[in-house]
């Protein structure tokens, strides 16, 4: 029920409960909406859509990336209020949380049955986007959002191999034992963090990254130059590295800087 607004250039969903109450409530009506969720998110058209789509060579989409569970809660229910909740009121964060991933598998199945997928050969791999999981400290991730990537890649990426991944480019180093026990493969963490430390902790993982934004967007040449050697030195032992923003690229971000940065790899960066 939280509404999605166009806000200062990108989309941003709205807080949908304001009190446990409110919450509870909230769920409540969650409960009921995945007794039959294919027509609730499915237009009444469906049907006559599909089969229009088909004949054009579209196959419905399949679900396979999510705003991050505590970005999702967050946006929901509050930052402050799912902290003090998960803190004051394990029980309904636990519900909360339950939901969110019940709420999850239940929307990808339909869309790999819209899709034409069985549960066996359905496509493997999730993606998630959750720069909020840096609000909690690693007891509350743990028993909050770590479940929920866990129940999702145990589902969509249960081989060694399938795409299990996460951007969220705030300050969430304390997280990262558990996104190492995640067997993540594909991350984009933030800039306060270094590619020694996630491969310490995510040996598997191509990292995305670590490229301050803020360095390319302003244009600071000496300084994009220095960041891509240290990231290419620390990469040598391991590799597994895409030098990328470690986060968004922001507006103001020039080709010139892209055009400098293929010129040092092409003249510094070889193995």
């Amino acid at each position: 029920e939280g509404q999605n607004v166009w806000h200062n250039e990108s989309y941003w969903l709205k807080q949908a409960a304001d009190s446990e109450k409110e919450l509870a409530e909230l769920l409540d009506r969650v409960e009921k909406r995945i007794e039959n969720l294919r027509d609730f998110v499915l237009p009444e058209n469906w049907e006559e859509e599909k089969a229009r789509l088909t004949a054009m060579g579209v196959k419905p989409p399949l679900y396979r990336g999510q705003r991050g569970p505590v970005t999702f809660a967050t946006s929901i229910f509050g930052v402050e209020n799912l902290i003090f909740l998960i803190e004051d009121e394990p029980e309904l964060a636990g519900r909360f949380r339950d939901l969110i991933l019940k709420a999850m598998l239940e929307l990808a199945r339909i869309h790999d049955e819209e899709a034409g997928y069985t549960a066996e050969a359905a496509p493997h791999g999730f993606y998630f986007c959750d720069d909020n999981c840096a609000m909690l400290n690693h007891d509350m991730y743990e028993f909050f959002g770590y479940p929920v990537l866990k129940g999702i890649f145990e589902r969509y990426s249960p081989e060694a191999g399938d795409l299990r991944g996460q951007h969220s480019d705030s300050d969430m180093e304390h997280l990262l034992p558990l996104f190492g026990k995640l067997g993540m493969t594909s991350v984009n963490f933030g800039p306060t963090l270094s590619v020694r430390t996630i491969r310490e902790h995510c040996p598997k993982a191509v990292i995305h990254g670590q490229l301050a934004p803020f360095t390319f967007s302003r244009d600071q040449e000496d300084k994009i130059v220095e960041e891509l050697l240290r990231d290419f030195e620390e990469a040598k032992e391991h590799r597994g590295v895409v030098f990328a923003t470690a986060g968004s690229i922001n507006n103001g971000s020039r080709l010139s800087g892209m055009r400098l940065i293929m010129s040092t790899i092409q003249n510094r960066c070889r193995f």
